[in-house]
């Protein structure tokens, strides 16, 4: 992994806001602006649907008063003369019969007067209609009505028109972000650069890769235009230009790099080693151009980018995702948390044991793409050390708390799985996905006692208990806020926190979180004042749907079951939310403050104490990692092209001998895939190839996608790529991790990190695969098919 981008630029904190760094304002800024505007887009359907509730409920027939000084005045006239029309018609047709040269042959065709009589009152009465609209709109529209419907109007008209380009947004975030990430030298690799031969060797790779990319996106250009004029219609064309634009750049970006010497580093080292530096989407883009080129197909890396496009929206959300990360990083909630556990002084084990069980969560809420362990994992890793972990015990659990969550509600990857294929819904994998879950949690506790090297310990529950609901007290706030941010999504806006809200709702949570603990404390007010109000209305909900429930007149669309499930837990949320709000402001203040918190608590390096500093430090980091994670995906989608065109997958037969034999060639071609690539692009290659394999077999697919993804979590343990270890290298530091090695012990304490993980995940594999093929019952039990009615 490279070293952190603009090391230098992202340390300081103080000065006036103007006085920023070119990165800042030539890549921080429009990457801001770009994520703002998925965000707006995202959220832009929902908000146009409320105001257009909103209008209808306030002003009568809304859905005409809308079109007030759009709709021109009818032209036709309301009150005609029926009876000299219908004469006028009558005469006009039969001289038309008359003159018609065919009536001889094909006899004179009769005209009948009381269907022309009927016609013309039909017209006369549309007209009327017509009329009366265009005076209902003129005598109640209001300066009000219109000031509304300009609002709902332009919101709609902003997201129709913008809408359209999510292709483009995506194009110029990837560009941007990648040559922020070149110019840091902070893509994703094996090991960062320390010598001048890693420098040379690493960014001549990145410039002769970036070269093949702009070849690529030029030679792709011509061949549609050719297309174009030879009568084929091509899509969104104006995509080439930016393409070709941003890989120009990327190109001299990495020149620069080569021509200008970083300052620190140092010399000697080998050549050897330094391969070890060249970033992987640089060996993927290598090798997948070469293999392009001499099938003579020299365009190919650009198609697969253009595949890549037309999941916008999913990477989009991505990018998304990553900002939650690193807002999530700004915010001392993950302190918190660890003040919460700290009185129960746990041995290292069994602290990893609830380390994992708790960071499953905000993993699965981040991506389940190494977003958490960027996030938090410098956190995670201290609070091991704190406990008392050694140190390849507490690089483990900090890989690993960036997998664990893949398969737990509302991981973007289980949805982009439903979102591709039709036989599984998120529903379904979720289910499966959270039993599978608790045995891989089962199974590291059960790995992580044999492995100790310290007796088991906890402190009596007496004194844990107690001391951990006082750190409780300083958790509140965030709960209320969070808790008022949610009840506006679904109270107002009528959109529950799930896989398919979470990058729309999420965001305005953390930047919530941020005004909270960065700007002023009191703000905790205003929150508070908005959730007694809405609490009260939800009571009174409460009330009706019970009274339906007692009288049988239920709703349209819901159901007996449906209906109470959805007051229990509309009870149970405003029963949380009232109790926060009681005990913060009647029962903490009583409380010692000494008492409620840890006094450990110190600011990370590049984390602020101030808004601005806070959004802009999260925002740089954003940017960086957005380029190093997308052009990973990027390249790792045309690696699965390249896969895909060689017929490696083709190679595997359509039916086996066995339904064991199916699933264990399977396995090993999921993990092999989830070792080499990233997994959002092995999602898509394993869909279009190996998915169909599988159900060709009698392997279920909500089996299949099960071991799929846990396939994955080891993959992204394992070497040779490890992301999860890459990324914790980055943020622990390189010289903490090369602190940890071993030269003496057994094979297992020298390599822990990776075999301890390894031995987890491969142990969850082989049991969530073989298992449910022995026992009809488990196969039910584990992977259930869930009808939702509604």
């Amino acid at each position: 992994m490279e070293e952190r981008a603009m090391g230098e630029t992202v340390k300081r904190d103080s000065g006036h806001w103007l006085q920023r760094s070119p990165a800042e304002w030539f890549s921080s800024l429009p990457t801001l602006l770009v994520l703002l505007l998925a965000l707006f887009l995202s959220s832009g359907e929902i908000i146009h649907s409320q105001l257009l509730k909103i209008g209808e409920n306030t002003w009568e027939s809304y859905f005409l008063l809308r079109g007030a000084g759009l709709m021109e005045e009818p032209t036709c006239n309301p009150d005609p003369d029926i009876n000299r029309l219908t004469r006028e018609t009558l005469q006009r047709r039969k001289a038309e019969a008359a003159n018609d040269p065919l009536a001889g042959v094909l006899g004179t065709p009769s005209v009948n007067e009381d269907a022309i009589r009927q016609s013309l009152q039909r017209s006369r009465e549309n007209c009327r209609g017509k009329w009366d609209r265009y005076q209902i709109i003129q005598e109640r529209v209001t300066p009000s009505v219109v000031m509304f419907r300009n609002v709902e109007g332009g919101v709609a008209w902003v997201v129709s028109s913008l809408g359209d380009y999510k292709r483009l947004l995506l194009c110029l975030l990837l560009m941007i972000c990648a040559t922020r990430t070149t110019l840091g030298r902070h893509h994703i690799a094996l090991r960062p650069q320390r010598t001048v031969k890693d420098h040379i060797v690493s960014t001549s790779a990145q410039l002769a890769a970036n070269a093949l990319l702009l070849l690529s996106a030029t030679v792709y250009r011509v061949e549609e235009a050719a297309a174009m004029e030879s009568g084929v219609r091509v899509g969104h064309f104006y995509l080439h230009q930016f393409w070709i634009a941003g890989f120009a750049v990327l190109t001299a970006a990495s020149l620069y790099q080569l021509i200008r010497f970083p300052k620190g580093l140092e010399s000697g080292g080998s050549w050897g080693k330094a391969l070890l530096t060249i970033p992987l989407y640089t060996f993927m883009c290598l090798s997948a151009s070469s293999q392009f080129i001499s099938q003579g197909y020299y365009h190919g890396i650009a198609v697969y980018l253009g595949i890549m496009m037309e999941m916008s929206t999913m990477f989009l959300n991505l990018a998304l995702y990553i900002w939650i990360g690193m807002m999530l990083r700004q915010t001392r909630l993950t302190h918190l948390v660890f003040d919460v556990l700290r009185p129960w002084r746990m041995s290292p084990e069994l602290m990893a044991f609830v380390v994992l069980a708790v960071t499953a969560v905000p993993t699965a809420y981040t991506g389940a793409s190494g977003i958490f362990v960027i996030a938090a994992g410098a956190t995670v890793y201290n609070e091991m050390i704190r406990a008392g972990a050694r140190k390849q015990l507490a690089l483990a659990t900090t890989a690993m708390s960036g997998s664990m969550g893949v398969v737990l509600r509302p991981c973007l990857l289980v949805v982009i799985i439903a979102a591709l294929n039709k036989n599984v819904t998120t529903t379904e994998l979720f289910s499966s996905g959270l039993k599978v879950f608790m045995l891989s949690l089962l199974l590291f506790f059960i790995y992580s006692q044999f492995a100790r090297t310290s007796p088991a310990r906890i402190a009596p529950f007496s004194e844990a208990v107690p001391a951990s609901l006082k750190r409780l007290v300083p958790l509140l706030p965030y709960a209320i806020v969070v808790g008022a941010v949610l009840v506006l999504f679904s109270d107002v806006l009528d959109r529950q926190l799930d896989e398919f809200s979470a990058p729309i709702i999420l965001p305005v949570m953390l930047l919530a979180v941020l005004f909270y603990e960065k700007l002023s404390h009191h703000l905790l007010h205003l929150f508070a004042l908005f959730l007694v109000p809405m609490i009260a209305l939800s009571f009174n909900d409460l009330w009706q749907g019970y009274q339906a429930l007692q009288s049988g007149e239920l709703p349209t669309g819901w159901t007996h079951i449906t209906l109470q499930n959805h007051l229990w837990g509309l009870f149970s949320r405003n029963l949380f939310l009232a109790g926060f709000l009681l005990v913060h402001y009647l029962i903490a203040p009583r409380m010692a403050k000494s008492e409620a918190v840890d006094p450990h608590y110190a600011p990370e390096e590049g984390v602020s104490e101030k808004l601005e500093g806070s959004l802009r430090f999260a925002t740089n980091d954003t940017t960086t990692h957005i380029g190093a994670m997308l052009m990973l995906m990027a390249l790792s989608v045309g690696t699965g092209g390249l896969i895909e065109r060689s017929g490696l997958v083709e190679m595997l037969p359509e039916s086996f001998s066995s339904i064991w034999i199916a699933t264990s060639i399977l396995v090993v071609t999921m993990v092999i895939l989830g070792m080499i690539m990233e997994p959002f692009g092995a999602v898509v290659l394993v869909n279009a190839t190996v998915a169909q394999v599988a159900f060709n077999n009698g392997i279920d697919p909500l089996h299949f996608w099960m071991i799929t993804l846990v396939a994955f979590e080891l993959g992204y343990l394992t070497p040779p790529v490890a992301v999860n270890h890459l990324l914790t290298r980055q943020v622990v530091g390189d010289d903490e991790v090369e602190s940890a090695k071993l030269r003496h012990g057994s094979f297992f304490r020298r390599y822990e990190k990776y075999l301890l993980p390894i031995a987890v995940m491969f142990t969850a594999l082989l049991l969530v695969s073989y298992l449910p093929l022995l026992s009809e019952g488990l196969h039910q039990w584990l992977f259930q098919k869930i009808q939702i009615a509604m």
